[in-house]
């Protein structure tokens, strides 16, 4: 799968600090999926990001059993590259 999916909303950095939402927990799988680099991190530490795609990265990384800090740093990093 891609990390690109053409909807043309792809936003520089996974955690943007411009982004609509500031607390990336709150901001749910399906909106960061979208963005670069991010799709990647998902699949590599097992979030769902298709039918669990509501969940809120908070809730997405308990369901995983991944610590939330890993998740938003491996984001960070991946946003920070793409």
């Amino acid at each position: 799968m891609s990390d690109q999916c053409g909807c043309g909303s792809h936003g520089p950095s996974v955690l943007d600090p411009s982004a609509a939402k500031t607390d990336p927990a709150s901001w749910t799988v399906g909106e960061v999926a979208r963005r670069p680099g991010a799709l990647a991190v998902l699949e590599r530490l097992r979030i769902n990001h298709c039918c669990g795609a509501q969940l809120t990265l908070a809730e997405a990384a308990a369901a995983a059993g991944v610590p939330l800090a890993e998740v938003l740093s491996a984001l960070d990093e991946a946003g920070r590259r793409a």
